[in-house]
């Protein structure tokens, strides 16, 4: 489009004047969906069109301004509501999707710590939260026992070291035992 504004100009042309500029340039005018010319009659239909849908546009205008003078102002801040919404929600999914494999202790835990990033209000650019990794860093030491913890458990059970001792296995089982908490 921009190459046809340098050509012909911001001004409305008459078929006339917008025949003589395409035959300078060495082309035909043609219809874009079809390839066929163009002819003077279906120009003007579709000029005498755009006119008239320009007059109907600025006609509920004019009635919509009699009806309500700052329907403009208030179609804007309902635009600029739903998109903020949409924005949030949008938001929401990204903060849930990318802390989606952190490993909570609890729901509660989870939720909280959801509502708390909500509640930090992290940009968002690309569908990538800027500055979570800080958060989740912080969030962890200051309470470490919201996330279940990446260390294995200590094992409890196991062969039992030393010389074999003889007797069946649950005799060796309940040795070990007394072993481990030092009863005899």
């Amino acid at each position: 489009m921009e190459f046809l504004k340098e050509l012909f100009g911001d001004q409305p042309l008459t078929y006339d004047q917008l025949a003589e500029k395409v035959t300078k340039q060495g082309m035909k005018l043609a219809d874009l969906s079809t390839g066929r010319y163009v002819g003077k009659d279906k120009y003007d239909a579709l000029s005498a069109e755009k006119n008239s849908l320009n007059q109907r546009l600025t006609a509920a205008n004019t009635k919509l301004e009699g009806y309500d003078p700052d329907w403009k102002t208030k179609a804007q801040q309902a635009q600029s509501q739903a998109d903020a919404e949409v924005a949030k929600i949008k938001r929401n999914y990204l903060l849930r999707d990318q802390t989606a494999n952190i490993k909570f202790t609890s729901e509660s835990a989870r939720k909280a710590f959801l509502s708390d990033l909500e509640a930090k209000n992290l940009p968002v650019q690309d569908d990538k939260v800027l500055g979570l990794e800080d958060f989740i860093r912080q969030y962890r030491e200051s309470d470490p026992g919201a996330f279940l913890s990446e260390e294995k458990p200590p094992k409890i059970s196991g062969p039992t070291p030393g010389p074999a001792k003889e007797g069946t296995s649950k005799e060796q089982a309940n040795a070990a035992f007394r072993a481990l908490f030092h009863h005899d």
